[in-house]
This record gives structure tokens, C-alpha cells and sequence, in this order.
């Protein structure tokens, strides 16, 4: 299952998690504050155990870089962490390491109850911001700059130069960036404070759209509380999406907007699910007049194994399985007396053990009864596939992407996907707190090989769309969804 959560909602959801776990359960010690200091002991301990969780437990830490690029790493860390430091002293040193594994199933956060009360006292940049094209536009319709503006510069720093400092604090899957603009524009004026510092106020410039003249204002900087407000009802928020839809937005043409793969655990919501499948494509199937289906993924973070490919078994040309294969660094969890409340070690180490043999070569590799093999149905869609992709397409919403490359009535429009196209780690999560600074690490436990029989991309890739569609500034202020209103024009012209 997937997590791509900003992380202005860390907090909340480390008060909602569960009580201790019994016997076990550890007295916790107050949060530390931001600003407070620790001893180079103490930093050199939880940087050790972040180290030792990465290399024993995650699966995939070495796809992109080498073991020893992180030696190296890591020994730069300790040499920075020499001297006491403060907790945002030791995030800013960490943090990038972390990113360098390249996966948007890893985090590393700081303790969720600080990063709640430094939001409620932070002095924040206030502006709610989207990016196109790697560019930063105002994403407000009622606040001291006007809706659509581009961002120049803050404080006298280039954009380019701002938002260069903050990416290495953003995950993604490889070496894809359309995710980490995705994430910026939720995450963007927490990571600024934390790399910049307090300020009471921004001197911002802008260019208005369609003006060849910036304009310079200083704004006052807003608490979190007023800065999530703007968030949630910032112009391009769509409210409350349905997980899965299906109409017919002209004659012929079926529109499925699939949101997220992410239907609980429970039988009920699975259910649903399938039924929705199986009386839609019996429709399609029926009508008969039914010659190309737009597939909008586009918000489709992932969810749990399984639900992408039942989808894809509606599209499917051959037989196929959840994955090529799948496996585990170990059948152990790292570092157990570090790990956060409400994890369930040995329940998990029993599940590793009966999904994961070894091999001769030392492997873990997932059993075949585990890969499910799905047939092809022989009622699948054949017309034209359009498939709508963006930076938050993640996890098993890249998954089903990866299996649509099989298939030759397939076209991705959009933008490059998060998630990446060949491999990625995720499923069983294991969150940890570090002994001193609380800092929280969540590594996921299982990498995943996508069965890819067709199109490929460079190592690090999304998938990257046939067509590359971006917003305009001038339809981000008209409310234009530009990239439908290309697929809805190809589907048009293949209906001729």
C-alpha cells in the first residue's frame, strides 16, 4: 500500500495513532522542541540506527545508488554531526541521505506532536503555490496577489535557486521530479522553513499573467492553521474526489476516473469495487458502440496489491501476475527496540516467512502461490486506450501503467508518472522513531519487479506519456483541465 501524505498532516496522524502495545509498550519522552541540542553522542546514535534500519530492511536501497555513494554519505554526516546540534540541524543533515534511496514509499520525518505545535507557532510563507512546467504560479483567487502569477523570487533568491535548495528534502520513485513538484505545492512552506528560517514577513516578486513587468510586495507571513485553510480551498482543489467513476462525456467514449487503489481492508469496500468493474465493462461490452475509454489516473496515489490489476484484467491482452517478482532484504525486522508504537514485528516476520523462501544465491524471493496469475477475460476492452498520468500517478497507480506498456491500443497523456516504470519498493511499512531526537522513519519492506513485455524507459523513469500535456497559466485560471481536453479531442478524431 502507498503513503504519499504531506507532511503538514504527519502530526495528525501521529495523535491518532493507536496505544503501546502491552508489556512492551515504552514510557516516551517528551517531544523535543526545533531548536533544541543534542550532544554529537546522542546525533551519531540516531544517524546509526536510520543507517542500520536502511541497510538491513530496505530492499531496494542500493537500485540507485551505490553502496558506496552512501558510505560516503554517511561518513560526511558523522563528521557533521561532530559538534552538538540542534534537531533542525540534524534533519537538515539526514534528510537528503534519506531522499538519495530514491523511494516514494521512504520517509523521514520530524516528530509528528513538533512539527503540530512549530505549526501552530510558525511564521509561514502564505501563499498556497502549483507548479507547470517547473514554475511556481499563485493558487489562490482571493489573497494580496492576483490567481495565476508567477513567483520570481523571495527574499531576493531566484525561484529557481529556492526551490533547488528544497528538492532534496521531496521523495520520489528514481530520479523522476513531476512527483516532487506535486509535493512541493503541498509541502512548500513547511521544507522553507525549515531551510530558511523564521521570517515575520516575505518580500515576494511576481509577474501577473500576461505582463512583462514584475511586481515586488512584502507580505506577511501566516500561521499553519491559516496556511491550511488557503490549502484546502486554494483554486485548483478539487474537494472530496470519489474513489472510482464512470460516464460517458460524448457518444462513444467512456470516461473512468480511477483515484486511488486504496479501498480498506475490509470485504465489503473490495466488493464494491468488483462489482463497479463487472456492471461497467458489461456495459461497455453490451452497448457496443463503445470504441475508446479514458483511463484519469492522475490522482491515483496507489492503494493495496491486487485492486490495480483486477482493473488491468479489463484491459489485459494475456495472462499476467501481480508482478514479475517480488522480494525482501530479509526475513527479520531491524532494529525491533526502535521501532514506533502500534508496529507488530512478529506478526510481520510470520507473514515474511510464509510468502518469501530463500534461495540458493541468499535471495528472499516472494513463492508463486503469492504472485497471483490473472487470465486475460475475454470480454477485455480492445478499442483506443487513453491513459491521463501525472507526478501523484504512484505506486499501483503506476503499477497498472506499467502493465498498459504491454498492450498496443494504449496512449499515456500527461506528465511523467511518480511512480517508476521497471521497479519499486513498498507494501508491509515499518515506522521507527530514533532513540533521541524522535525523528521518524518508515521504510517499506517489499520490491516489486513490473513484468514489462513492451515499452521501456531509461533506468529511474516514470512512465513517461506519449503526449506531454501541461496546464497554461491562462487555463489554470480558467478552470481549463487541459490534459482531458486533449484526450477528449484524440478520442474525437479516432472516432472518425
Amino acid at each position: 500500500m502507498t503513503r504519499v501524505v504531506s507532511i503538514f498532516f504527519a502530526a495528525l496522524v501521529f495523535l491518532l495513532a493507536g496505544a503501546p502495545q502491552g508489556s512492551e509498550a515504552k514510557k516516551r519522552k517528551p517531544e523535543p522542541k526545533l531548536d533544541e541540542t543534542f550532544s554529537p553522542k546522542q546525533l551519531k546514535q540516531d544517524l546509526s540506527v536510520l543507517r542500520t534500519v536502511l541497510e538491513k530492511g530496505h530492499p531496494g536501497l542500493y537500485l540507485y545508488t551505490s553502496k558506496q555513494e552512501f558510505d560516503e554519505l554517511f561518513e560526511k554526516a558523522e563528521l557533521a554531526l561532530a559538534n552538538s546540534g540542534t534537531l533542525r540541524e540534524f534533519y537538515l543533515t539526514v534528510a537528503p541521505i534519506v531522499e538519495k534511496v530514491y523511494c516514494g514509499h521512504t520517509y523521514f520525518d520530524l516528530p509528528g506532536k513538533l512539527i503540530g505545535a512549530m505549526l501552530k507557532e510558525a511564521e509561514l510563507f502564505p501563499f498556497p503555490l502549483v507548479f507547470l512546467n517547473r514554475k511556481a504560479y499563485l493558487d489562490h483567487s482571493d489573497l494580496e496577489i492576483p490567481l495565476g502569477a508567477e513567483i520570481v523570487s523571495i527574499a531576493g533568491k531566484p525561484m529557481d535557486e529556492v526551490i533547488g535548495r528544497l528538492l532534496p528534502y521531496v521523495r520520489s520513485d528514481g530520479y523522476n521530479q513531476t512527483m516532487k513538484y506535486r509535493m512541493m505545492a503541498e509541502e512548500f512552506a513547511l521544507h522553507y522553513f525549515l531551510s530558511f528560517g523564521r521570517s515575520a514577513s516575505f518580500q515576494i516578486e511576481y509577474l501577473p499573467l500576461d505582463s512583462e513587468k514584475s511586481v515586488v510586495k512584502r507580505i506577511s507571513s501566516v500561521s499553519g492553521k491559516i496556511l491550511q485553510q488557503r490549502l484546502d480551498h486554494r483554486h485548483t482543489r478539487k474537494g472530496k474526489l470519489k474513489k472510482y467513476r464512470m460516464g460517458e462525456p460524448e457518444k462513444g467514449v467512456f470516461l473512468l476516473s480511477m483515484n486511488s487503489f486504496d479501498f480498506g481492508l475490509n470485504k465489503k469496500g473490495k466488493q464494491k469495487y468488483k462489482v463497479f468493474l463487472q456492471e461497467k465493462f458489461r456495459e461497455i461490452e453490451e452497448r457496443g458502440d463503445v470504441q475508446c475509454v479514458i483511463l484519469d489516473l492522475r490522482q491515483n496515489e496507489g492503494g493495496f496489491v491486487g485492486n490495480d490489476t483486477r482493473l488491468f484484467s479489463y484491459f489485459a491482452q494475456e495472462p499476467f501476475r501481480d508482478c514479475k517478482y517480488a522480494e525482501t532484504s530479509s526475513l527479520r525486522i531491524p532494529e525491533k527496540d526502535h521501532l514506533a508504537r502500534n508496529q507488530f514485528p512478529k506478526m510481520l516476520e510470520r507473514i515474511l516467512a510464509k510468502e518469501f523462501k530463500e534461495t540458493e544465491s541468499g535471495r528472499f524471493m516472494m513463492i508463486e502461490e503469492k504472485n497471483r496469475e490473472w487470465k486475460a477475460k475475454k470480454t477485455a476492452f480492445t478499442g483506443k486506450i487513453y491513459v491521463l498520468i501525472s507526478g501523484l500517478t504512484h505506486s499501483g497507480g503506476a503499477v497498472i501503467c506499467s502493465l498498459l506498456l504491454n498492450n498496443e491500443n494504449v496512449t499515456f497523456i500527461g506528465q511523467e508518472t511518480g511512480g517508476g516504470h521497471a521497479t519499486f519498493s513498498a507494501g508491509n511499512m515499518v515506522l521507527y522513531d530514533l532513540p533521541n531526537t524522535n525523528c521518524q522513519l518508515e521504510i517499506p519492506l517489499i520490491r516489486y519487479e513490473n513484468d514489462l513485455r513492451g515499452r521501456e524507459f531509461p533506468k529511474g523513469s516514470g512512465i513517461r506519456p506519449d503526449h506531454k500535456i501541461v496546464q497554461s497559466p491562462k487555463d489554470l485560471i480558467g478552470n481549463v483541465d487541459t490534459v482531458m481536453e486533449f484526450a477528449l479531442g484524440m478520442a474525437r478524431s479516432s472516432l472518425k
